[in-house]
């Protein structure tokens, strides 16, 4: 939603400065801006002016200043076509003597040639709403900025983190069905589960995080209890490193390495209706409906309704997903009021597991088989089903001064038919264990906040204020399947051994009851602090937090074991703007996490292990060439280590515990853009130090920790082929380096590095006068077998090479 409202008139700076330096520097920033201005598809009809005028700003996401005398009673031609924000502006204002200038900022003010008179006369401000995003920078692929937690949408520059907010453009290029394929753009982001698996975890700087943990536009509780679809996000937006202070805690604990937000899609002024049709590797057919439509005198009502279906065989033998969702986005956005609602449903069913399997405490790690096989049980499966609804409300109580409330509801129910096995010896024979697991999660979310903007002297503020409560529980029941005792399912995994599936009809899937529950309350208070011109950015604040853990037994319902703690998590960032583009940046933030209750992995399953603090420094520089941005991140990220103690008897499972610190130092360097027209940039890298410290007795001080390489690569372009217009190639390549799966830190317990090639192309052309995208993604074009990670004592094979098609049609 626009906002207009008079503008003051610039305060005069503080200390004078050389007039043709400022000139100049004006010049050049407005110059850069015109530039390298993206193109927008525009479709307008012939209307006033100043509704016009709100449509771009709001569309564009920039600010249009002007004086309302000079709009007023005018009319603005119909727009149709890809423009840039200047284009735009200067057809909108042909015929009426208006100059259009182009400011630092994402900022266009139109005036007349004599600019004598403009001091005089009042001017409004035609800014695009709180919740429009910042728009795409240079290349389409990452955005100029994204929300950051409580404050809300913030420009990467301005930032005193690393973050980066991947765009829908991306997504549908990549044909990503998956987080997990998504962030394969990411160099301090590794998968630690199979691809097509039903859990979208992943590394985030050496960290685990999985999907439950993401936030779903700014909330916490409403991802899907494994990992959400996301044909239904616009954006998705990575923020390294711990953030409770931005983002409160997830019902299930927060990964030290980041969060992970999805921003959903919303009805934009154009009309759209957009189907994707797609194919994969071993057969899998899909389809995607894409709509938006607004309605009203301002197209003041959104609707925006994504619908998927996919079905069939993967590359991996034995293995069939069958996946569905929809998701509707509704919003009304009035000149003071601003209503959103979400509500989705999705539904999977995996069928024949898949190669991701524990080995023992002892065992040299075999050679990857061939990438094809599977040794799971072809019967095994995961059945889920996720609902999600959301609502929220946002008021202008002035122009400065926004209050606004939410509320999220999500369940989650699961079936599981898994085997947990583990791998022997070196020759790659395997025992493992058939159990079925039906499960649910509840959460609910809710929260109100108050955002405004105001001055001090030559300081001007952005404070945001928020209290929040998260209220989530899990039951869970574990089933021996009939038929199968412990390790009764002898295996290898180059040579699979199959067996017949059980009959689990007599085992009640119903009976599920709560056994564990999470409760959080937190109060967050964070200004965005701007002086010098606003060349220096300070950011400060702090979220009291109060956690509470309760398990309870099954029968009878009473509380058996818990904990509550709570602390003051706080946060402070420095941004100061060198020269126009290059930004210095400290930050420090902690988090308070939950411990959680230990997985059925292990042999202490149910036990609740207490809460941590996680600890965060974090310094970085940020340049931005115009066409290209680079950033350049020290992270130093220190937590309370897990750690896998095996069993003294063979074939037992291990304990999961807490000893010591881990610390995870690194650099971080990445770079995006579009460096010349027609060719585009993706990639960068993580070098990074994990080691464990404080250890208990200091047996383990020093040793590296588990699953976290030491480098992670990426380069990623797209050149537009010169001479055919429409066609663009695409190449990536991902290097890792070994990891260990336990601290012996020795070759035999490791996996070794690893490099993957993916390459790919898209043609864009009409068919029947409609326009349509042809797109072809191979990933791992040499088909290499190997370990992709080692993580949580777990090995995961990495994917054959896999072949993605798909047509897109725009109606």
């Amino acid at each position: 939603m626009h906002v207009i409202h008079a503008r003051q008139a610039p305060r005069p700076t503080r200390r004078s400065r050389a007039k043709w330096t400022a000139l100049f520097a004006a010049m050049m920033v407005a110059a850069n801006a015109l530039a390298q201005s993206p193109a927008l598809s525009l479709d307008m009809p012939a209307q006033p002016l100043d509704r016009a005028l709100q449509t771009l700003a709001r569309q564009a996401g920039v600010q249009i200043v002007f004086v309302t005398e000079l709009t007023a009673q005018r009319q603005a031609p119909a727009l149709k076509g890809t423009l840039t924000v200047r284009e735009a502006l200067e057809r909108l204002t042909a015929n009426t003597g208006l100059v259009v200038r182009a400011q630092s900022g994402d900022t266009y003010t139109l005036d007349r040639p004599q600019v004598g008179a403009r001091a005089t006369l009042p001017t409004v401000t035609v800014t695009a709403s709180p919740d429009t995003l910042p728009r795409a920078y240079a290349g389409g692929q990452v955005a100029t900025g994204g929300r950051l937690g409580l404050l809300g949408n913030v420009d990467a520059m301005e930032t005193p983190f690393n973050v980066t907010s991947y765009t829908s453009e991306l997504i549908e290029n990549t044909q990503s069905m998956s987080l997990k394929d998504v962030l394969d753009n990411d160099p301090s982001v590794r998968a630690s589960s199979p691809r097509g698996a039903e859990t979208d975890s992943l590394m985030i700087r050496g960290f685990e995080f999985t999907g439950r943990e993401a936030i779903v536009n700014g909330m916490y509780g409403m991802a899907d209890n494994r990992g959400t679809m996301i044909e239904a996000a616009e954006r998705i937006e990575i923020h390294k490193g711990p953030s409770a202070m931005l983002n409160g805690v997830s019902p299930w604990g927060s990964s030290p390495g980041g969060s992970i937000n999805y921003v959903l899609k919303r009805a934009e002024d154009t009309p759209l209706t957009r189907l994707t049709t797609s194919y994969a590797s071993g057969g899998q057919l899909g389809a995607h409906a894409d709509l938006g439509r607004r309605f009203g005198e301002n197209k003041e009502f959104g609707v925006r309704l994504n619908a998927v279906h996919r079905d069939g065989d993967l590359g991996v033998d034995h293995t069939n997903n069958k996946e569905s969702m929809a998701a509707l986005a509704l919003d009304y956005r009035g000149d003071k009021l601003r209503l959103f609602g979400d509500f989705g449903y999705q539904d999977r069913m995996l069928r024949g597991g898949w190669s991701s399997t524990r080995i023992g405490s002892t065992v040299r790690i075999p050679d990857a088989p061939e990438a094809t096989i599977n040794s799971k049980q072809p019967w095994e499966f995961f059945d889920g089903q996720n609902r999600y609804a959301m609502i929220r409300a946002e008021y202008d109580l002035t122009p400065n001064w926004t209050a606004g409330a939410a509320f999220g509801d999500n369940t989650s129910d699961e079936q599981y038919l898994l085997t947990i096995d583990s791998i022997n010896n070196v020759n790659g024979n395997k025992s493992g264990t058939p159990y079925f697991i039906p499960a649910q999660s509840k959460n609910t979310t809710k929260e109100i906040s108050l955002k405004g903007k105001f001055d001090t002297g030559f300081v001007s503020h952005n404070l945001s204020v928020i209290a929040s409560k998260n209220e989530a529980s899990r039951g869970q029941l574990t089933y021996d399947v009939p038929g199968y005792g412990n390790n009764s399912l002898p295996s290898n995994i180059y040579r699979p051994s199959y067996f017949p599936a059980p009959n689990i009809s007599g085992l009640n899937s119903s009976a599920v009851r709560m056994t564990s529950r999470y409760d959080y309350s937190g109060i967050a208070v964070a200004d965005i602090m701007k002086l010098l011109d606003d060349r220096l950015v300070i950011m400060a604040g702090a979220r009291q937090q109060k956690l509470g853990f309760t398990n309870y037994n099954y029968n009878t319902g009473a509380a058996t074991s818990g904990y509550t703690k709570d602390r003051i998590s706080p946060s402070v960032g420095l941004v100061y703007k060198l020269l126009p583009g290059l930004s210095v940046y400290g930050s420090y933030i902690e988090s308070l996490n939950p411990g959680g209750t230990v997985s059925t992995f292990y042999a202490n399953s149910g036990q609740i292990l207490p809460p941590y603090v996680t600890k965060q420094k974090e310094a970085g520089v940020k340049y931005d060439f115009g066409s290209v941005t680079t950033t350049a991140s020290l992270f130093d990220v220190s937590v309370p280590s897990s750690l896998e103690v095996a069993s003294i008897t063979s074939g037992g499972r291990p304990t999961l515990a807490q000893d010591g610190e881990e610390r995870h130092r690194g650099l971080e360097f990445n770079v995006f853009g579009e460096p010349v027209r027609g060719w585009r940039v993706l990639g960068g890298f993580m070098l990074l130090d994990a080691e464990m410290t404080k250890t208990q007795g200091g047996i383990n001080d020093g040793k590296r920790a588990r699953g976290a390489p030491r480098a992670n690569i990426n380069i990623g372009t797209e050149w537009d082929v010169p001479g055919v217009a429409g066609l663009t190639l695409t190449g990536r390549a991902l290097h890792t380096t070994r990891e260990y799966i336990d601290l012996t830190n020795t070759n035999a317990r490791s996996i070794p590095a690893w490099t993957r090639y993916d390459v790919g192309a898209r043609y864009a052309t009409k068919a029947f006068n409609t326009p349509m995208m042809l797109r072809l993604q191979i990933d791992n074009v040499f088909d290499r077998n190997y370990w992709a990670a080692a993580s949580r004592g777990v090995l995961t094979m990495g994917s054959p090479r896999t072949i993605r098609l798909s047509a897109t049609f725009d109606f």
